[in-house]
């Protein structure tokens, strides 16, 4: 059985709450790439509990709001407790890189912000 299989077949009788059903889609989209990512993380996911269990996990006591990574985050820790996620966000303007400029920025020049670094408090 394929991760893909194992998730429709968990959904199909799932009652996910409104938060749930809010995630869902992301968080399947994101668990899928994760595991072609990763085979170990792959089995992990193809033992582990239900994805409806999955997302119910992540939005678990999250009040009105809750952020993309903290819902990554806690669906990959669902699965695999000690995996941690990583993100890197770069800012493209829509012309390629080169913002006004002759020559294309180089990716040493690129600002790169850590979403980690900004959620640690």
């Amino acid at each position: 059985m394929t991760v893909s299989e194992k998730f429709i077949s968990d959904m199909k009788s799932a009652k996910l709450t409104k938060k749930g059903s809010a995630v869902s889609g992301a968080v399947t989209a994101a668990l899928e790439d994760f595991c072609r990512q990763n085979s170990e993380f792959e089995q992990a996911v193809l033992q582990g509990g239900s994805l409806a269990e999955c997302v119910e996990h992540t939005v678990k006591g999250c009040g009105n709001s809750i952020s993309d990574i903290e819902v990554y985050r806690r669906a990959v820790e669902f699965y695999f407790p000690t995996a941690k996620i990583q993100m890197t966000m770069t800012l493209d303007l829509g012309d390629g890189g080169y913002s006004g400029e002759d020559k294309p920025i180089t990716v040493s020049s690129k600002l790169e912000l850590s979403l980690d670094d900004l959620l640690d408090f």
